[in-house]
């Protein structure tokens, strides 16, 4: 995970989720489901992949995609990648969505970018562990490191409930394959 030298920035807030699943599935069936395009694909939302430590990592997320770099890539074990908060380099690129967002909490495009320099990237990872009776252990994390905005705060709120949600279909996914 990403954790910047607290010496250089010692005010930043970390940011962080975790969730942990057992599912009925072999390791070699989760990490199909969570470090593939298809699998990934099968229970989140559409995903390119390049395989590999330094490979790309791409959501397609409607009205934008977001993009990510491997980390991690230890099969049956470990997938993990950073991806930049999702927020255009200029403002004129920002999903409309993202746009109607910010208004609607009441921040200015300007004040997200002034804080954007003090963010880490968002860092994922998918832990798989083997569990007794055929079942995995299946440990997500998502963190950042930033300055504490409001903006910033209740972004990743949201992040990670809506990051439940699309977790929830992933330990489904494996129900329905039982």
């Amino acid at each position: 995970m990403t954790n910047p030298d607290q010496t250089d920035q010692p005010d930043l807030v970390e940011h962080r989720m975790e969730r942990t699943y057992e599912v009925a599935a072999t390791p070699e069936q989760v990490w199909d489901a969570i470090a593939t395009a298809d699998g990934i694909s099968a229970w989140m939302v559409p995903t390119r992949l390049d395989p590999q430590i330094g490979g790309e990592v791409s959501f397609d997320l409607g009205g934008f995609r977001s993009t990510g770099v491997v980390t991690d890539y230890t099969p049956n074990h470990r997938f993990a990648y950073e991806e930049p908060w999702p927020i255009a380099d200029q403002p004129e690129d920002i999903p409309t969505e993202m746009v109607e967002w910010f208004k609607t909490i009441g921040v200015t495009l300007s004040e997200v970018y002034d804080d954007l320099a003090s963010v880490t990237p968002i860092a994922t990872e998918f832990l798989i562990e083997s569990a007794s009776g055929g079942s995995c252990v299946i440990r997500v994390v998502a963190s950042a490191y930033g300055s504490g905005a409001d903006w910033e705060n209740e972004f990743f709120t949201e992040m990670v409930a809506g990051w439940g949600e699309i977790l929830d279909n992933l330990a489904t996914h494996f129900n329905e394959a039982a």
